[in-house]
């Protein structure tokens, strides 16, 4: 799967692959909150490969079960739990607050989001009081 660097007609710079397009990266970022429930973030129109993820908590969930979320891929038809997850630990909701949690992406396959796929986010547990981000970077494969 070679990917070329290329320039575009408007002078920027992208990472030219099989699946054509600009090549550009796209940063992906979505708060939560205690209402919070399983959601698409983004729907492929192109390959993609997931390169990173990462959560950070504002305010730390307070339930006294486990709150975490995961990023999965899903594919058209599929909902975001019936999705394969792209990292290999969750995201703990409960987590030091202000602080990166970086996961581990997958490099079994699992991490590449096929075109017409989406990426959404699977919370588990109770939210209760949680805040934060989640972000996902992904390049052109």
């Amino acid at each position: 799967m070679g990917q070329s660097i290329k320039q575009n007609t408007d002078g920027s710079a992208g990472l030219a692959g099989p699946g054509g397009g600009d090549g550009e990266f796209v940063v992906v970022s979505k708060q939560y909150d205690a209402t919070s429930v399983d959601q698409t973030i983004f729907v492929a129109s192109r390959r993609y490969i997931v390169k990173s993820v990462i959560g950070r908590p504002n305010v730390a969930g307070t339930d006294a079960g486990a709150v975490t979320a995961g990023v999965n891929i899903s594919a058209d038809g599929t909902s975001v739990s019936g999705g394969n997850k792209v990292h290999a630990s969750t995201i703990n909701l409960k987590g030091t607050i202000h602080t990166n949690q970086v996961g581990t992406i997958n490099t079994d396959g699992t991490e590449i989001l096929e075109a017409g796929s989406a990426l959404g986010i699977n919370f588990t547990g109770v939210l209760t009081a949680a805040v934060g981000s989640i972000t996902v970077t992904l390049c052109p494969a």
